[in-house]
């Protein structure tokens, strides 16, 4: 399933989204637990001083925090742009950028950091 965000030369038509919102949202959550049934396997094969490490990294690290919220707000954006039936396209462009600033933002500041 894809979105047509931007109009091109050649199909300047944009067509609304081919799925009904029920079955989006449940294709979405198929997904999503095929997803946290990965994360869980390796997360649980992963030895127990890893696991508590994992937890209080994020729980005092602001850095890790930082990439937290980051990937939870592009997460957002990508599942608002898929699941919300737009008519007009101009709030789905914003979110496409908006999801794709806050990651370059993030690797540009940590490029300098690093450097």
């Amino acid at each position: 399933m894809t979105v047509d965000l931007f109009a091109t030369a050649d199909d300047p038509v944009q067509r609304e989204l081919p799925l009904p919102l029920g079955q989006r949202i449940w294709l979405l959550c198929i997904m999503a637990l095929i997803w946290g049934f990965g994360a869980w396997r390796v997360y649980r094969r992963l030895r127990t001083g890893a696991r508590l490490n994992v937890r209080s990294l994020i729980r005092r690290d602001r850095w890790a925090r930082v990439v937290v919220g980051q990937a939870s707000f592009t997460t957002l954006c990508a599942l608002l742009i898929g699941q919300v039936p737009w008519t007009d396209r101009t709030w789905p462009q914003v979110l496409f950028w908006s999801g794709l600033v806050v990651p370059w933002l993030t690797i540009s500041y940590d490029r300098r950091r690093t450097e």
